[in-house]
């Protein structure tokens, strides 16, 4: 389940939002979501003030407002939101732009899965909020399952994407990692690291 932050209520999208598999939470709740969502009006601040309160310093989050007419639309873009909406667009629509830009963060320096977040440029890794300290062996391992966040991935692939063997030492040194990195995220929210039999590791919901 991928997160969006919330700055207002926004009851209309929660069901659209959660058949496309994400979840909108308010901010205090999750604090790392790559993606922000909140009402600008006009008459209430000017639209770079809102834009600098939804995105708190964080340079990589993504902002999108939801405005009354196609003037603020424009105003709001022009202030430098990622994306605007009418709030009386259809909620499929507005769920729909979150989604490419969950899809776009994805590619970029901040990864997120769920209330996991990953980023690369500082090789830092939180989920809830809590910071994770990972060994450098551990975040590889997290960033390539990532990478194929929802896809099995074999043990074999493992060996050779962290390990760098094209062959199978016959050691358990797959299931001794797994096992610290498992336990260091499950320290801080549910299960999301799961062992699909005969097909490999998986990360995500289960």
């Amino acid at each position: 389940m991928q997160v969006v932050a919330t700055l207002d209520p926004v009851p209309a999208l929660v069901a659209p939002a959660l058949r496309r598999g994400i979840a909108l939470r308010p901010l205090a709740e999750a604090p790392d979501a790559p993606v922000r969502l909140a009402r600008w009006r006009r008459g209430e601040e000017c639209a770079p003030a809102r834009l600098h309160r939804m995105r708190a310093s964080k340079e990589t989050v993504r902002a999108m407002l939801l405005v009354e007419d196609e003037e603020a639309l424009a105003a709001g873009l022009d202030a430098g939101a990622d994306d605007a909406a009418l709030e009386a667009a259809h909620p499929v629509e507005i769920v729909a732009r979150l989604a490419a830009l969950l899809r776009a963060t994805r590619h970029g320096r901040l990864l997120t899965i769920g209330d996991l977040a990953i980023d690369r440029a500082t090789r830092t890794v939180r989920r809830g909020g809590v910071n994770l300290h990972l060994l450098p062996r551990e975040y590889a391992i997290l960033l390539h399952l990532a990478d194929h966040a929802g896809s099995a991935v074999r043990r074999e692939e493992l060996l050779r994407a962290i390990w760098a063997r094209d062959f199978d030492p016959g050691t358990n040194v797959v299931q001794v990692q797994m096992s610290r990195l498992r336990a260091k995220l499950d320290a801080a929210g549910p299960p999301m690291l799961h062992t699909d039999r005969g097909r490999g590791y998986r990360l995500g919901d289960p």
